[in-house]
């Protein structure tokens, strides 16, 4: 068996294990830490993630891109002219199909593009680990674009699944696929007032 398989079999019985995604109203554990560049990257290599192409979301887009999300860690692909491509089967279906999706891209293949957003827009949220707005002319070009949603406060998951969608998208022989770690954290840079009220509405959801 060849370690690409036994990657991928191990990441499929984690996904089964745990395939229900992290969703927002586990924020209400315990409230969720003020992360900044150093704290990021210095997670991000306690858990093997490569720290290139790591971005964060504009505080004013915060929660809508949560809820797209639909759950952390989740991710979303998109094609060399940033199309969107569904790599769920059905609606209820959950970030598990990854772990077979992204093995398989390739430039010749065939995939339901929904119109859901594109990168256009999901780069328009962003700013880099700093708070300055995403460039996205510092992309390199790519057949597929793989934004994996993650967090620092969701732990072991960044290893059972972020680590290994990203490994997957390396070790893809027949395509070039970028991918761009989105942060959900709260982050430093943004104003305090806007924190408390995304905070605040989180909280509200909770109930």
């Amino acid at each position: 068996m060849t370690k690409l398989k036994q990657l991928l079999i191990l990441a499929l019985i984690v996904s089964l294990v745990s395939c229900r995604p992290i969703m927002l109203k586990l924020y209400g554990i315990k409230n969720p830490d003020v992360e900044n560049r150093k704290t990021i990257l210095k997670k991000a290599r306690k858990f093997g993630l490569d720290t290139a192409n790591i971005v964060t979301v504009k505080s004013g887009d915060f929660l809508k891109t949560v809820k797209a999300a639909g759950g952390i860690p989740d991710a979303a692909v998109f094609n060399s002219e940033g199309a969107y491509l569904e790599y769920r089967a059905t609606d209820t279906s959950c970030n598990a199909g990854l772990f077979g999706f992204i093995p398989e891209l390739r430039p010749d293949g065939s995939y339901n593009k929904t119109g859901k957003t594109s990168l256009s827009k999901e780069a328009a949220t962003w700013n880099d680990l700093n708070g300055k707005a995403f460039d996205r002319a510092n992309l390199k070009p790519a057949d597929f674009y793989v934004l994996i949603y993650w967090t620092v406060w969701t732990g072991r998951l960044n290893k059972d699944h972020v680590k290994v969608w990203e490994n997957l998208a390396k070790q893809n022989k027949q395509a070039r696929v970028e991918v761009i770690k989105v942060n959900l954290d709260f982050q430093e840079y943004w104003d305090q007032a806007e924190r408390d009220l995304i905070m605040e509405k989180m909280s509200k959801k909770k109930k």
